[in-house]
């Protein structure tokens, strides 16, 4: 027994001189006493940060395969003065941050832009940023001046970093205006001011997240308000919002997905006020078994409105989907959904801003939807992602225009059991770490109850995507879009109109000059179709807008 104590009394200092050679931080530390005791454990404070925490599971030991176990062996070792420096890792340094982002530009149609983005540098306490953005053009594709427009928004956002939470908040504007100048070319030219489109937004908002999402229970709140007015149309809307999701772990192999959603808004045009409430429920079970996953659940949406009395109904909807994931990294999916999706004079304004006084807004129904889907790696650089949907909508909205004046659109609301089939594929090619391309493609067939095709909805959408990168100087980014099949309604003959295809090329490219300066050019509709995706509405021709960026 002396001998063991003797060995292990000669053979400590050894350990002390092993840590003479490493790195030596700034402030030595002070001599302290080393005492060893039996089961000691060391518990380390938690540390609140704003960011996702890195957990790594220690290594198992097994303790049934030790057979040793001393007893009634107690070693008091003298206590000695030594100064260890403990073993650092140096931390890479973080990349530097900026306080302000600011842009300005010039383009063709006499178009002047504008954007800043200012933010509060980094902290784990709380950020802070304000945005700022115009862009306009004087003059459009007919008429000069009776086409114009021009789009300004504003916002202010900030989070708080709590230990366990995120707080924040927005507050915001957002004005536009345009002119409806799809009038008939062949009457007198009206004055700028009579077909003026005047569109504004207010809006606040407030959140509430979890901060650590791995968590076994997670939720994520939202809250807000928008207030949106059609001036022009006399047109206003009070939407009233607030959403939540919660992630629980019932176990390692089953969680639980709960989404909820409350609209309540009001609605003056005319001289008509409606009233309408949306919510939804929809609790989600998923269940991992080796390669399978599987999703049980169903939706519970309810609607109410004061006017359109489709609208007041219950609606459940199913959700089974099953997913099988290959070892090579593909995964095919298969399932039957439902959905009713919340539609605002917001949104449709944003969509449609040649909407007319008449417009009505109600949701989209979706009752049942099998889709059968494929995604994952087809080669090492090659990502792809194939999709089939079939899908039963008992209500459908699309733009059409109004029968009594072809210059503005209202919403057509196709009801009954309205059938579109969807074929899509995409595949992205990362070819090296400097260019990345994607090509997508989607078709579309419709099987409508009283009509033939939808509206202002591309049976055929097809489009190549590229960007570029050299060494981190020069950025481009090429896109090429192929739209056919676009149908209108003629109200005045009553006859469906197929409007001419769209092929429309862009551009977009940026040199930075120093960490301060860079200057960006983009270019759209190089081949200056003017296009028509909106009835009587030609797009612009060939666009180009170039500006200098500064950062700080």
């Amino acid at each position: 027994m002396n001998k063991i104590i003797a060995l292990i009394l000669a053979f400590l200092p050894l350990f002390g001189v092993a840590q003479v050679d490493w790195e030596n931080p700034k402030g030595a530390i002070k001599s302290e006493e080393i005492v060893i005791e039996k089961d000691k454990q060391l518990v380390l404070p938690t540390v609140s940060r704003r960011f996702t925490s890195i957990t790594v599971d220690p290594l198992g030991i097994d303790t049934a395969a030790i057979t040793y176990v001393p007893k009634n062996i107690k070693i008091e070792l003298p206590k000695m003065p030594v100064k260890l420096r403990p073993r650092t890792m140096k931390s890479e340094a973080l990349d530097k941050t900026y306080w302000g982002n600011f842009k300005a530009g010039y383009g063709s149609y006499v178009s002047p832009y504008f954007q800043a983005d200012v933010a509060s540098k980094r902290s784990d306490e709380y950020a802070v940023a304000v945005h700022f953005r115009h862009f306009s053009s004087k003059n459009g594709p007919v008429d000069k001046e009776n086409s114009g427009l021009s789009n300004t928004d504003a916002y202010l956002s900030g989070k708080l970093f709590l230990n366990k939470m995120t707080i924040g908040g927005s507050i915001g504007a957002k004005f536009d205006k345009y002119h409806l100048y799809g009038y008939n070319l062949t009457d007198p030219v009206p004055d700028k001011l009579d077909i003026e489109q005047k569109l504004s937004n207010y809006s606040v908002a407030l959140n509430i997240a979890d901060n650590d999402s791995k968590e076994d229970f997670y939720y994520k709140l939202n809250m807000g308000s928008n207030i949106f007015n059609a001036s022009s149309l006399s047109w206003k809307e009070n939407d009233i919002n607030a959403d939540i999701r919660t992630d629980i772990k019932a176990s390692d192999d089953i969680k639980i997905k709960i989404e909820g959603d409350f609209h309540l808004a009001t609605q003056d045009y005319i001289t008509t006020t409606n009233t309408r409430v949306f919510y939804k429920i929809k609790p989600v079970a998923t269940y991992s078994m080796n390669a399978f996953d599987f999703e049980v659940g169903a939706g519970i949406y309810g609607t109410k409105d004061s006017v359109n009395n489709y609208q007041q109904k219950l609606y459940i909807t199913p959700h089974l989907v099953a997913n099988y994931n290959f070892s090579t990294g593909q995964r095919v999916s298969v399932g039957v959904k439902g959905d009713v999706a919340w539609q605002s004079a917001r949104t449709m304004f944003d969509k449609n801003p040649y909407l007319g006084a008449t417009t009505v807004i109600n949701n989209n129904v979706k009752p049942i939807e099998v889709f059968l889907e494929a995604k994952g790696k087809l080669a090492p650089k090659v990502d792809f992602s194939l999709g089939y949907e079939a899908s039963v909508y008992k209500v459908f909205g699309q733009f059409v225009n109004n029968a009594t004046d072809q210059a503005v659109f209202v919403i057509d609301y196709q009801e009954g059991n309205n059938l579109i089939h969807t074929l899509g594929s995409q595949f992205d090619f990362i070819t090296s770490k400097n260019l990345m391309l994607s090509v997508y493609g989607k078709y579309l067939i419709f099987n409508f109850k009283n009509i033939e095709n939808a509206y202002h909805v591309p049976k055929m959408d097809l489009g190549l995507k590229a960007k570029f990168n050299l060494e981190n100087k020069f950025d481009a980014e090429f896109s090429l879009a192929y739209l056919d099949g676009i149908y209108a309604f003629e109200n005045t003959s009553g006859t469906e109109v197929k409007l001419n295809s769209i092929l429309d090329m862009n551009i977009s490219t940026s040199y930075t000059i120093n960490s301060t300066f860079s200057v960006f050019l983009k270019m759209q509709n190089i081949l200056g179709n003017k296009y028509q995706y909106y009835y009587n509405y030609p797009s612009k021709g060939f666009q180009v807008l170039a500006g200098l960026s500064i950062t700080l």
